[in-house]
Parts: structure tokens; C-alpha cells; sequence
């Protein structure tokens, strides 16, 4: 378990930064157009002679720079509104019922409207992608904070007269702790697959940024004389998805074995 979840992390450390480092949008250059992966370009270049390695590396940033406020945003949002309704019985069912609503729409359809209505953007992007995922971990949260309140510490504490708010923040949150983790981990894979998609689809990043997607996307019409351009990138994309899915696993069984 905690092999797994190491493994995970230190294939994403290494990914961020070597993107880091190698990050570059590119510069055209006409004479060094399509050139397969050498030593003066380890991935190649693209269709405009850019560096793929480079405008990759960028890439990886940008999806990480989305993903990580969407993660970031829904937790907090969706805490605050679990700890909200948890204990309004009277608005609990209407939250409950507007909390379905909302996961039957997935984030990626609100990015799509978005996008229809005032073009792409990276802020309006991220927040599609969080405003899509609050009710979710609101809910989630809800039904776990219910539990907790009911039983062990948090009963104990509340029969003793201390506030809601030190018995959230105590006896509660604590426990959910592994859990929220898992979730954090979960959104911020689906939020980077979302973006790519959205990026190849001409409606996630504006095209000028470099982006995963927008690369798969340029080299769909060269696949067969350079596949260099489809290969590498999605190979990083999928090593990211994989790594990130051994994070989440691990952590899921650590909450299963709390329990």
C-alpha cells in the first residue's frame, strides 16, 4: 500500500520536474520541421520545427496548473457546505436533491458551455471543472460527517455542550482526512484528462498555450510520418493517469483498513 503510493508520487514528482525544467513553448522554425526524436531534440520537433520535449513540458504545467485550483476549490467548498447542511435537517433534502442534479451534469459539459458562450480560457476552465465536482464531495462529505457525528468522540463531545464547529474541525475532520485525500487525488487525475480532452477538442487552454491535448490534437494529421507526435505525449499522459491511480488506490485502502 504505501509502496504503491510512493511509487505514484515519485513518478509524478519526476514528471513535474522535468517539466519544469524543460518547459518551453517552443520557438517555429520552418527548416526544422517534423524532425524525429535526436539528441538535439529528444521527442522531436512538431509541425512548425518547435521542440516537442519543450512545448510537452510545458504542457504537463498547464494541466497541472488547472487541476491542481479545481482539487483545491472543491475540497474547501465542498467541506464548508457538508459541514453547512449536515446539521440543517430541514435543508439537508433539498441540498441532497440539488446535489444529485448537479452530478448528473458532468464538468466537462459545463466546460463546453462555458466555452460556447465566451470562448476558452483557463480561469473559466477551472471554474467549469470545480463548480462540477463541489457537489459531489459535498455530498460525500455530508453522509460521512453524519456518521461521525453519531458515534465516538463527536457524540461524547456534543453531549457535552462543545460548539459544532470544534467538534467538526476535532473529532471529525480528522477522520476524513484519508478519505478527502483519495478524493483530492481523484479530482485532480480526472480534472487533467478533462482539460486534455477539452484541449483537443479546440475548447479547453486558449491555442496559444501549449497543452497535451492541443499537441495529440496537431499531431492527428501526421500520425503516420511522425508518430513521434502521438506517441510521447500520450505516453506521458498515460504514465501521469497511472501514477496518479496508484495514489488514489493506495490511499483508498488506507481509509478501508481505518476503518
Amino acid at each position: 500500500m504505501r509502496g504503491r503510493i510512493g511509487a505514484g508520487v515519485a513518478v509524478i514528482a519526476v514528471i513535474a520536474v522535468v517539466s519544469f525544467f524543460w518547459a518551453s513553448p517552443g520557438i517555429a522554425d520552418g527548416s526544422l520541421r517534423l524532425q524525429p526524436p535526436s539528441l538535439q531534440h529528444i521527442a522531436g520537433t512538431d509541425t512548425l520545427g518547435r521542440d516537442l520535449a519543450g512545448r510537452i513540458g510545458y504542457g504537463v504545467l498547464v494541466s497541472f496548473s488547472i487541476a491542481l485550483p479545481v482539487s483545491v476549490i472543491s475540497l474547501i467548498l465542498g467541506i464548508i457546505l457538508a459541514f453547512a447542511f449536515s446539521g440543517a435537517r430541514t435543508l439537508s433534502t433539498p441540498f441532497l436533491m440539488l446535489s444529485d442534479t448537479m452530478k448528473s451534469l458532468p464538468p466537462i459539459l459545463l466546460a463546453l458551455f462555458l466555452n460556447a458562450l465566451s470562448g476558452p480560457g483557463m480561469v473559466k476552465l477551472i471554474a467549469a471543472l470545480s463548480i462540477g465536482n463541489i457537489p459531489n464531495i459535498a455530498r460525500l462529505c455530508s453522509a460521512r460527517v453524519i456518521v461521525l457525528r453519531s458515534e465516538g468522540p463527536a457524540l461524547a463531545a456534543s453531549l457535552m455542550g462543545i460548539g459544532r464547529g470544534r467538534i467538526f474541525i476535532r473529532h471529525i475532520l480528522p477522520f476524513l482526512m484519508p478519505y478527502l485525500g483519495a478524493e483530492a487525488i481523484t479530482i485532480f487525475s480526472a480534472s487533467i484528462l478533462t482539460e486534455a480532452s477539452l484541449s483537443y477538442l479546440g475548447c479547453g487552454v486558449p491555442p496559444m498555450i501549449p497543452s497535451i491535448g492541443s499537441i495529440l490534437a496537431e499531431g492527428r494529421s501526421v500520425m503516420l510520418s511522425a508518430p513521434w507526435m502521438i506517441l510521447i505525449p500520450a505516453v506521458v499522459l498515460a504514465a501521469v493517469g497511472i501514477a496518479l491511480e496508484m495514489i488514489v488506490s493506495g490511499l483508498s485502502e488506507s481509509d478501508s483498513a481505518s476503518h
